[in-house]
């Protein structure tokens, strides 16, 4: 991957990373009843599908969707999860406990990399067989 692949990654991660937190303002979702949480989960979940899909597609066209989804998992991922230390454990003085009480945030540091591999597999399962 060239330098400007992961310049459009760290931004597009940002844009992600930015697009959850203005949704979950004032508290980012901390205000949200816990059933709200525990829906949203499993619907960003389902939504990711098509939008992973698609964001494989849009940023490589070299049919290597497994490696590139990692890649994908990398940016939507670590980037977040600092945006994440700064904003609660760093300028909120949350200190890394911040996980426990926003643990629906630390799904997705887990649940991308699970995710994301899966459907570049497939998609690459998909163009074999083609």
């Amino acid at each position: 991957m060239n330098k400007a692949k992961h310049l459009q990654l760290l931004i597009y991660s940002f844009v992600t990373w930015l697009s959850f937190y203005l949704i979950g303002l004032p508290e980012y979702y901390q205000q949200w009843p816990l059933w709200s949480k525990l829906v949203i989960l499993p619907l960003v979940t389902f939504i990711y599908f098509p939008v992973t899909r698609y964001t494989l597609n849009k940023y490589w066209d070299d049919g290597r969707h497994f490696i590139n989804a990692c890649w994908l998992a990398l940016y939507l991922t670590v980037p977040l999860f600092i945006y994440d230390y700064f904003l609660l454990a760093v300028y909120k003085g949350l200190g890394i406990e911040f996980v426990i009480p926003y643990w629906y945030l630390i799904f997705f540091y887990f649940s991308f990399w699970v995710q994301f591999p899966y459907i570049g597999w497939r998609m690459e399962k998909e163009e074999n067989n083609a």
